[in-house]
């Protein structure tokens, strides 16, 4: 009695695992989904790679146009800045004047 017990259990484990399966194959089809849109993204990767480096290469061989570069500053120039009635600290007369801006906001 006990045996044909057990072979009823494993039989009926067994059919319940193999009813169960079926819900592999939608998982399978979500996982084959997420592949595929996977190896969509590391193309458009790759082509973005290509593309910046594209760029990068013909930046590099471009050459310098001087008329988009900013002024190069002076060091050897003096820049006179009317003080008027700004606070000042020492004479008035002084060979050197620091001026220090700030904003307060």
């Amino acid at each position: 009695m006990k045996i044909k017990f057990v072979q009823w259990l494993m039989t009926g484990s067994a059919v319940l695992l193999i009813s169960c399966n079926t819900a592999n194959d939608a998982l399978e089809q979500k996982l084959n989904d997420i592949g595929d849109t996977q190896k969509v993204l590391l193309k458009k990767i790759d082509n973005m790679d290509k593309s910046i480096k594209n760029l990068a290469l013909a930046n590099k061989n471009k050459p310098a146009d001087k008329k988009n570069q900013p002024p190069q500053a002076d060091p050897n120039k003096v820049y006179n800045i009317p003080i008027g009635d700004s606070f000042s600290k020492g004479p008035a007369n002084a060979a050197v004047t620091i001026i220090e801006w700030s904003d307060f906001q």
